[in-house]
């Protein structure tokens, strides 16, 4: 059980629960179940990544996928480092992604290589983002997201 009156942000909520239900699932998607302490070391792990990449606090980071468990990865480890959240709906179209990630002034985007027929980080061929420092794919080139 976890104790909430301990439990001030996300972050010790995924180490409270890590610590209380470590080997139950705490995600499954597709083929892939995480327990609560794999997700948990993904957090962490992501949440370092990000600092080598040189985000910091403060600065705003999209996610532009559908409900995978990377998403939780990257939002929760952007939380546990003081970035912002983007989240972009996947339903946008290239200029509406475009729009908001200029107008958010974010660094960084996280994305889906391919959803619903689209190839997402394609969609953004030819848009400004003079902000933008780099896109990491999730799922790479093959995918069978649908």
């Amino acid at each position: 059980m976890i104790d909430l009156q301990a439990v001030n942000t996300i972050p010790d909520l995924m180490d409270a629960a890590a610590d209380a239900y470590g080997s139950r699932p705490a995600i499954e998607d597709e083929n892939i179940t995480l327990s609560y302490y794999e997700l948990n070391e993904l957090r962490l792990k992501a949440a370092s990544s990000l600092l080598a990449m040189g985000v910091e606090p403060g600065d705003r980071v999209a996610v532009w996928a559908p409900n995978i468990y990377e998403w939780v990865v990257a939002a929760t480890a952007l939380q546990s480092i003081g970035a912002a959240l983007v989240p972009l709906n996947t339903r946008m179209k290239g200029s509406e992604a475009g729009y908001v990630l200029r107008a958010s002034g974010a660094k960084l985007l996280f994305c889906i290589d391919q959803f619903l027929n689209c190839q997402y980080p394609a969609m953004l061929e030819g848009e400004e983002l003079p902000g933008l420092e780099a896109i990491v794919t999730f799922r790479g080139q093959g995918s069978e997201m649908e």
